[in-house]
């Protein structure tokens, strides 16, 4: 009997033994590559995700300016409002010209949304957003064509960059979810390291020749507005209907992507409706006047950058909004709870996305309220909303911002760029992390089964 127990006590002893060998072999490889990394503790880490629209540079520009943020990467996703081929080199091009050329990564993302409804751009908004910054009728700015994207993919670059991180991360999306979906759906393990997760519901702008309208509110609108919730079954393609398509693009051009994320279990959740940021627009005489009356003087390429919008796509002043930059400000006020920030009121409401195929003019709207009319909704979200805004404190912020020219990310070399220290430090310790049969033993050597082992081990003992 006594040897018998002595075999079981050897036996239990090894299986502990190995699950502390595997679990601190993992651990201690995944903290190597942190301390390799030596990332900045002091300011709040943030991936801006990107489609790379105009108003996209405004939100990154003001961003790189803002002292308590740390920009680890920026991706960008060529399924929105710039071409796949020119959604990441605009950023590119767009970093050099402000003199950050070194200090971000930018990666290339997905040029697909996850499931398309046919909705379509119109090509020549498309044309003209894509060229905003060399074309010669817009700002006539000449391309380093010699600049290089980052060494990862957007979708593997937030996965590791969420991965590695000491802290968790904050993640601002400008553009369509698809990346973070994606990434989401490959590696669920990467929701419990994003700290807040903030995006712009910008309205949409249809291009002049096809009957320019903006809907105040298909985002975050309560049912109650509705006079009717009953699809229009005469309207055979609306969602390839421009004119009449509402709603917020970053939503309804990958709709699957919206819902997979919003649903991930992200805990914090916080979003710059559309209609609110229809009460922010972008007034030439005010921003002219703003400027002398804080006597500043932005540089030629700066000042052309957030004035000429409506010229270089051909539409009237009255139509241009600060779209994303709102959000990115907003997302600023919500880190430094600034009680004093542009976003005069905020609102948690709960909300859900319409993706039924059949739900025609309803399609990619975001609904609240939902209490009375759908009482037993499944698959509703709490957001955060900022629903008042006052348009001279912001202008302030923003100009001061990026007439800063401080762009903290961009004060290092190269070889200091988060993303060339994470793959550095990868291939550092790559026989570290390499895999081995863990992953077939690591599931039964948890504390539940550990327990388990440890109560068989008792019974068998005495």
């Amino acid at each position: 009997m006594a040897n018998q127990n002595i075999l079981l006590t050897i036996v239990f002893l090894i299986i502990v033994n190995n699950c502390r060998v595997y679990s601190r072999a993992l651990t201690y490889a995944e903290q190597q590559i942190q301390l390799c990394i030596n990332q900045d503790g002091t300011r709040q880490p943030l991936i801006i995700d990107t489609d790379s629209d105009v108003d996209d540079l405004w939100a990154i520009h003001y961003v790189l300016n803002v002292p308590t943020i740390d920009v680890l990467a920026i991706t960008t996703v060529g399924n929105g409002y710039t071409k796949p081929l020119y959604s990441g080199s605009n950023v590119l091009t767009f970093l050099d010209l402000i003199g950050c050329s070194n200090g971000v990564g930018v990666g290339f993302g997905a040029t697909l949304p996850l499931i398309s409804a046919g909705f379509q751009i119109s090509p020549a908004l498309l044309d003209a957003l894509d060229t905003y910054i060399t074309s010669p009728t817009c700002l006539n700015q000449s391309a380093n064509i010699f600049l290089q994207p980052s060494p990862f993919g957007a979708i593997e670059l937030i996965k590791l960059t969420l991965k590695y991180s000491k802290v968790p991360v904050d993640i601002l999306v400008l553009g369509t979810m698809t990346n973070l979906a994606t990434a989401i759906s490959e590696d669920r393990s990467i929701v419990s390291k994003i700290g807040t997760l903030y995006f712009s519901g910008e309205s949409i702008s249809i291009f002049k020749i096809l009957l320019y309208i903006i809907f105040e509110g298909g985002q975050f609108k309560p049912l109650s507005n509705y006079s009717s919730l009953m699809p229009n079954l005469t309207i055979f393609n609306y969602l390839y209907d421009t004119e009449t398509l509402p709603g917020n693009p970053n939503a309804y051009l990958d709709i699957f992507a919206m819902q997979r994320v919003a649903t991930s279990g992200i805990k914090n959740i916080v979003a710059m409706p559309g209609s609110t940021q229809n009460t922010l627009p972008i007034n030439l005489t005010q921003l002219s006047e703003t400027l002398k009356r804080m006597n500043i003087t932005l540089k030629p390429f700066v000042l052309n950058l957030i004035s000429s919008l409506a010229k270089c796509t051909n539409q009237t002043e009255s139509d241009m909004k600060w779209w994303d930059n709102s959000a990115a400000q907003f997302m600023v006020q919500m880190q430094t709870n600034n009680k004093q920030g542009f976003c005069r009121q905020t609102k948690s409401v709960q909300s859900l996305y319409i993706m039924s195929a059949d739900s025609h003019q309803f399609y990619g709207q975001g609904v609240i309220d939902t209490d009375t009319l759908l009482p037993n909704a499944s698959g509703l979200v709490n957001y955060t909303i900022c629903t008042q805004a006052d348009s001279s404190i912001f202008l302030a912020e923003f100009i001061t911002k990026i007439n800063s020219e401080k762009l903290y990310p961009c004060q290092q070399q190269y070889s200091q760029q988060f993303d060339i220290r994470l793959q550095q430090c990868m291939l550092k310790y790559d026989n570290a992390v390499q895999p081995t049969n863990m992953a077939k033993t690591n599931h039964f050597l948890t504390p539940f089964f550990l327990w388990v082992y440890l109560i068989l081990y008792m019974l068998l003992i005495f």
